[in-house]
């Protein structure tokens, strides 16, 4: 069997304290610059150890970055009887790292500065966690008693998506490899579609996502073997000498400091190992998930179906990742990786702490191995851009999709058309919610005005 049975609503304590110590953990990497989630952030944080950036500048950074994250996407799709996402605990413990006071010349107990900044960052990273689990639970509860029943009908946010989500893969290569090869792409996924329902086999978009994906694998190795493409042909210019005979030199500056980067990371590997194997028993507990289409197929007990899901982010993101990794000396923290495919995959909790821990050991050994070899096969940084293109391009959609759903399901048609009022407002708002974002936000606002007038007597 795989993953663990998710039962809803998840027991409140047992959720509040692996939050609290997940938050007050990642808090203080954040503090000490170890690891942020944030991608956006990670970029700064050398200059900001440094002395280059100070506490204000990088406080309000953080803020700016993380706040569409938190609201407009981990809290609508968290609300109800729904897997919450980790956004709602990581966006905020970066800004809580970064925004607490710190020392980065010297051993964080050597200064009653990193002293306070190490323990305030621990206890309010720990208080927020543990706040989201118990507002999650209150919120769920108070929907769930409304007079038009709101908990279980946010899950129709999500349910376009479920079926969509094997377009990742084919998206991907009609956008890369142009229209002949996606439309290819789309009738081996819908043959193996059909195929899979006419067996009988279970869930059929996961099949379908199967063979679209490996359609795709197939286009890059074609790709990458062609002349100048194939791997290890083209060696980035700082490996090759000045002479421009192809031969692959040391390049000492940027090799040493690629080195020093990933060893950085490797000094505080027990840390990083500790909550990211915390993640995993959250990701296999059904506490937390990375994203929402995985975290609907995990609730659902289709732990196959999720790993796959979440796997897709993590071909779209690793190249990113790993480069942001290497280039700055700053983890990862938990997310779009493997962890949360191989944490759903397991048989309990406690195997899946193992497992992502084990995973994060060979991902940080092999970084600098990983990122060296990417330089020379571009065709996956090219293949990752677009997937994430797609990916947003999917989602955007289908959340909007289901939101339009949620919300006939609270107002009929009144609320489908609110979902389409909001699209055109929000477009020409220039995107004040994210696109992604915006159908789960509607709908969760088209429930609220709906219950609001169902308690003076009033129905839409």
């Amino acid at each position: 069997m795989f993953g663990s049975e998710v039962a809803m609503p998840v027991p409140l304590l047992p959720q509040a304290i692996l939050f609290a110590a997940m938050g007050g953990l990642s808090a203080v990497l954040a503090n000490r610059g170890v690891a942020i989630f944030h991608d956006g952030l990670r970029p700064i944080l050398p200059s900001y150890k440094a002395g280059n950036v100070d506490t204000k500048s990088i406080r309000r950074t953080s803020f700016t970055l993380g706040l569409g994250f938190l609201w407009a996407f981990g809290l609508p799709f968290s609300l109800g009887h729904a897997i919450p996402m980790l956004y709602l605990i990581f966006i905020a413990t970066d800004y809580i790292g970064v925004a607490m006071r710190t020392t980065h010349d010297e051993a964080w107990y050597k200064s009653r500065r990193g002293l306070f900044g190490v323990l305030s960052s621990f206890v309010l990273g720990a208080a927020w966690s543990a706040a989201v689990a118990v507002v999650l639970r209150l919120a769920s509860d108070l929907m769930a008693a409304a007079p038009i029943e709101m908990a279980r009908t946010v899950q129709l946010i999500t349910q376009p998506a479920l079926e969509a989500f094997f377009l990742f893969a084919v998206l991907t290569v009609f956008y890369h490899y142009g229209l002949k090869q996606g439309l290819c792409s789309a009738i081996v996924a819908t043959a193996v579609w059909a195929a899979a329902a006419t067996l009988g086999l279970p869930y059929p978009p996961a099949w379908a996502f199967g063979a679209g994906l490996v359609y795709l694998v197939v286009l890059v190795v074609r790709e990458s073997r062609r002349p100048g493409n194939e791997f290890g042909d083209v060696p980035p210019e700082w490996l090759t000498d000045e002479a421009g005979s192809g031969s692959v030199q040391n390049a000492p500056d940027e090799d040493d400091f690629f080195r020093k980067n990933t060893g950085r990371i490797k000094r505080n590997l027990p840390l990083i190992i500790v909550i990211h194997a915390l993640a995993g028993a959250a990701y296999n507990l059904g506490y937390m998930a990375s994203d929402p289409i995985s975290a609907s197929l995990y609730l659902h007990g289709m732990a196959i179906p999720a790993a796959l899901a979440a796997a897709a982010w993590f071909l779209a993101f690793v190249p990113m990742k790993y480069t942001t990794a290497v280039m700055t000396g700053v983890w990862i923290l938990t997310g779009t990786s493997l962890e949360p495919s191989i944490a759903m995959l397991m048989p309990n909790p406690w195997v899946a702490a193992g497992a992502v821990a084990v995973f994060r050991v060979i991902e940080v050994f092999s970084l600098l191995w990983f990122f060296k070899n990417l330089d020379r096969f571009t065709v996956v940084r090219e293949i990752a851009d677009t997937m994430r293109t797609a990916i947003f391009h999917v989602m955007e959609i289908a959340f909007l999709a289901g939101g339009a759903m949620a919300a006939a399901a609270f107002a009929g048609g009144w609320g489908v058309a609110a979902v389409i009022g909001a699209w055109f407002i929000n477009q020409r708002s220039n995107a004040p919610v994210m696109p992604m974002a915006l159908g789960a936000v509607t709908a969760i606002g088209v429930g609220i005005i709906a219950n609001l007038l169902a308690l003076v007597g009033v129905s839409l």
